[in-house]
Parts: structure tokens; sequence; C-alpha cells
């Protein structure tokens, strides 16, 4: 969803959305060198909070972990997006975003908590169950491990939905320079970055 705001100062928020595997962070890396602001990456924002509850529940796994401090993740992501767009900076974020995705409601809630300076711009990466399966077990993560099952060859991942609200929709097999020549073209001239 694009939710266009006017003002004198405009600042964008570009999320990148998608599945486990899909690129995102890469993507993500890609698109902030070319336009020159920060990114702000769900696992590199939250990765002390996650340490610490982790220390706190050495018997969870990763997974495990990670699902239970859900919520507190996105706010402290949301947070440290609405302080860089409160103080002029666009920004890239990038998380899976699920549930926000699939939920008008959570949807509107996330794009309400930034000022009226900010155009968000939601990039969902598209890739297919087998590609995603690939990638995931060439980056042999722990926290994929329950969905990878490398020692089970026929395992298949389900399909992830693509969001409910507006969106631009990219391939995640595309190279990066052709990604982000389409989110160009297609979000047009925001801001001065562009």
């Amino acid at each position: 969803m694009s939710v266009s705001r006017q003002n004198d100062r405009m600042v964008d928020v570009f999320v990148i959305a998608g599945a486990a595997g899909s690129g995102k962070t890469t993507f993500g890396r890609a698109l902030a060198k070319r336009l020159a602001i920060p990114l702000l990456d769900l696992d590199e924002v939250t990765a002390p909070l996650v340490a610490a509850f982790w220390a706190a529940h050495p018997g969870l796994d990763e997974a495990e972990a990670l699902t239970a401090v859900r919520e507190d993740r996105y706010r402290d992501l949301q947070r440290a997006a609405v302080m860089a767009t409160s103080s002029g900076q666009s920004v890239i974020v990038t998380a899976p975003f699920t549930a926000e995705i699939s939920s008008l409601e959570r949807w509107r809630a996330f794009v309400d908590s930034f000022t009226e300076v900010a155009n968000l711009h939601l990039i969902w990466l598209e890739i297919t169950p087998d590609e995603r399966l690939r990638r995931m077990r060439v980056r042999g993560a722990s926290r994929d491990a329950r969905l990878t099952m490398a020692s089970r060859p026929a395992v298949q991942l389900p399909a992830s939905a693509p969001p409910v609200v507006e969106h631009l929709g990219l391939d995640a097999q595309l190279g990066n320079e052709e990604k982000i020549r389409v989110a160009m073209s297609h979000f047009g001239n925001v801001s001065s970055s562009w």
C-alpha cells in the first residue's frame, strides 16, 4: 500500500516483505545503497532483544525464541522506522511482515504510526516454494531447520499468500539491478532520493 500525504518535505518508507529466503535483506541492502538511505532489517535491529530473551530462556530453540518475541521485535522495528522518518530521513525496512500484510487492520495500524510526511511503499518479493526451500537449505540458518528438514528431501513448503494490501510484487529470482529498475519505474519520482 502506498500512502501519499501532502506536505512540504516528504520522506519515504520502503517496506520490503516476503517469505524467509526470498532475499529481502539482500535486495534491501542494494536499494539502500542506490538511494543512499538507511536499511532497518528486522534481524539486525532486534538482535539485542532476541539475544537477551534467548539467554533468559536457553531451553528454546531459535525458532521458538523468535516466535515468543515476535510482537516485541516488530514494535521495535516500527519504532526505529518512525524515529527515522520523524527526523526527516527516508528508510528501507525489511521483514516478513506476514501478519501485517495479510490483514487490512494490522497494515493500517502500521501505516498510521508514521507521521503525516511519510509515504509508505510496500514491495513484496514473490518466490516459489521450491526456490524458497533451496535458498533456505543453502543458508543453513538454525531457525529454518524445522521448515527445511534437510534430511527429508521430499519436504515441501506451502506457497506464500500475497499481501491483501496494495503492493508492488517482484519476482525474487530477478537480479537486484532489475528489481531496483522496476521499483524505480513503479514508484516514480518519490522524494529527492530517486
